[in-house]
This record gives structure tokens, sequence and C-alpha cells, in this order.
């Protein structure tokens, strides 16, 4: 198995884990969603934090950095709805098809921006996919 599917894998874990976790926690704290968001974020500073104490070769650029920091704040964003919608007693089970419908955008603007699909081929079996996963939010979410 190639290395960019195994973390592929690792990611898809954990953050199939994240929302039922959060649940949980939000269940039994109480907390406000925006209050659970950043204390959700400050978990995520530590993580990366002791990652860089540990590593600390790495490259700055300040425009590779602001971009960086969108795509943050856009996670951040996703992340709040999420726990919004959480705290108002949704079930994760069925949320979590419907969010990850983020995934037609997402090979949508890969394909159109990064160009990553080389050939007609590939890109039918990925457009099929991506559209065989928001079939599937559909399916879950009515």
């Amino acid at each position: 198995m190639q290395n960019w599917v195994v973390y592929g894998l690792i990611a898809a874990f954990f953050f199939g884990i994240n929302p039922v976790i959060y649940k949980i926690a939000q269940q039994k704290g109480g907390f406000s969603p925006y209050l659970g968001s950043f204390i959700f974020g400050v978990g995520i500073v530590l993580v990366f934090g002791l990652f860089l104490l540990f590593k600390p070769s790495f490259q700055f650029e300040l425009k590779s950095s602001w971009l960086a920091l969108a795509a943050g704040v856009l996670w951040g964003l996703g992340f709040l709805a999420l726990a919004v919608a959480i705290a108002k007693g949704y079930d994760v089970a069925r949320l979590a098809p419907i969010y990850n419908t983020n995934t037609i955008i997402t090979v949508v603007l890969g394909i159109i921006f990064l160009k990553e699909i080389p050939d007609a081929s590939q890109m039918f079996r990925v457009i099929t996919g991506a559209v065989m996963v928001v079939v599937g939010a559909i399916l879950v979410s009515i």
C-alpha cells in the first residue's frame, strides 16, 4: 500500500472518531458550541506545537503562511457549524455523511485549480466516486 493511502486512512480514522468524542463531551459538559470549538482549537495548537518543538527545521514563507491561515479559518468555520449542529442535538451518524460531501467540492476544485486528474478515465472514476458520496449523504439524511 502506498504511503499516501496509509496517511489518508489514518486521517479518516481520526476524523471519524472526532465528532463522536466531541458530541460525548458536549453531552457530558453541556458547554456552548463556541467554547467547545475554542477548546478543540487549543487541542490542535497543542498537537502542532509539540510537533514543531521536536521537529524545529521548517521553512517560513509569508504568502504560503497566509494561505495556510486562510485554510485554517475555513476549516474552523466548518467545524464551528458542525459544533453548533451537535450542540442542537443532531445525530452525528446523519451529520457525517452530509458534511463529508465536501469530497465533491474538493474534487472539483482539485481538477479545476490544481490540474490533478491527468486523463479522462481517471476523471470519470473520481467524479463518479464523488457523486456517489453525495448520493450516499442524501440517502442517509432523508
